[in-house]
């Protein structure tokens, strides 16, 4: 089963999906007929369009009485009988009523995904879709300078909180704190963000006017309050992501820096609505809480931890 997100509306919508958070948790509910855990939605009705459905569906489901709602992004699914496709939308939620007598039995917050949940094939993709959502929100006025697919400027400028066109690429860094004894600065994500309360090594996108390198040590002084010395600092390695369906083919070029520092963990400044918690991590440590679901994954990390330990 194949899930696709799109940003045009050119597709016969049957499904509306709400994914929703109240006190810093995610709000799934549980039907009565069944014992796995699904995000509110269903379908759109005769004569409804997407967002007044995605209303309905939410309150029927939670019974929420106060909360906002922005759309997040389109989506298809394709199955054995054909594809089908629905609406993805954000609820912050600020009060719970009682429940409606509806099909729903109970409604729970866990802080990530549950294990038994009903549509495992596809909450995934729409769970990560709308991490990545939260996260261009925070900040959303922010500008970038747009790239071709060849890294060439294009002179125009990009608002973060906007879908990004297709063919148009921005800069983004990780950057790796290392001391002298092979440990990263790790720092825990507030739980306002996307990905919430998932531990991870300082990053963001450059803005517009920035350098790469520029930008690693933007992130690091606004993450941690720590100054690193631009030759204290080492690209490790540049990836070019393409994400189809976030606007087609757009994406970013994904340059990680490693830098030297032997700051202790008491001179870090956490940046309140982005950081609640910092550390020094080994590679051993941060390879645990990957496979605990603790710590952001990234592809490169054991090619990163391997080619610093020789």
């Amino acid at each position: 089963m194949k899930v696709t997100m799109y940003q045009t509306d050119d597709k016969p919508l049957a499904f509306v999906v709400v994914m929703a958070r109240s006190d810093d948790k995610w709000l799934f509910v549980r039907h009565r007929e069944r014992d796995t855990w699904e995000f509110p939605g269903g379908h759109i009705e005769s004569g409804e369009d997407a967002l007044t459905a995605a209303k309905r569906e939410f309150y029927e489901e939670t019974g929420a009485t106060e909360f906002s709602l922005d759309f997040i992004s389109y989506y298809g699914v394709e199955c054995e009988d054909g594809a089908l496709y629905g609406a993805l939308y954000f609820a912050d939620v600020t009060a719970l009523g009682d429940m409606p007598e509806f099909e729903i039995a109970e409604r729970r917050l866990f802080e990530k995904l549950p294990e038994n949940l009903t549509y495992a094939e596809i909450y995934p993709r729409l769970y990560e879709r709308a991490q990545q959502w939260l996260n261009l929100q925070s900040g959303k006025d922010e500008l970038w300078d747009v790239l071709d697919e060849n890294r060439e400027p294009t002179g125009r400028v990009h608002r973060r909180g906007d879908p990004l066109p297709d063919g148009d690429f921005h800069v983004v860094v990780h950057v790796w704190t290392r001391n002298s004894n092979g440990e990263f600065l790790i720092t825990k994500r507030s739980a306002n963000k996307g990905f919430p309360l998932m531990w991870e090594c300082t990053g963001g996108s450059a803005i517009a006017g920035d350098t790469s390198l520029a930008a690693a040590i933007r992130e690091v002084k606004e993450e941690t309050g720590l100054d690193v010395p631009p030759d204290s600092g080492e690209l490790f390695r540049t990836y070019f992501r393409q994400e189809p369906g976030f606007g087609g083919g757009s994406g970013d070029f994904c340059d990680v820096w490693v830098f030297r520092c032997d700051s202790p963990i008491e001179a870090v400044v956490l940046q309140e609505g982005e950081t609640c918690d910092a550390k020094w991590a080994s590679p051993e440590e941060i390879t645990q809480m990957v496979e605990s679901g603790e710590f952001i994954p990234f592809h490169y990390l054991d090619e990163l931890f391997r080619r610093l330990e020789t």
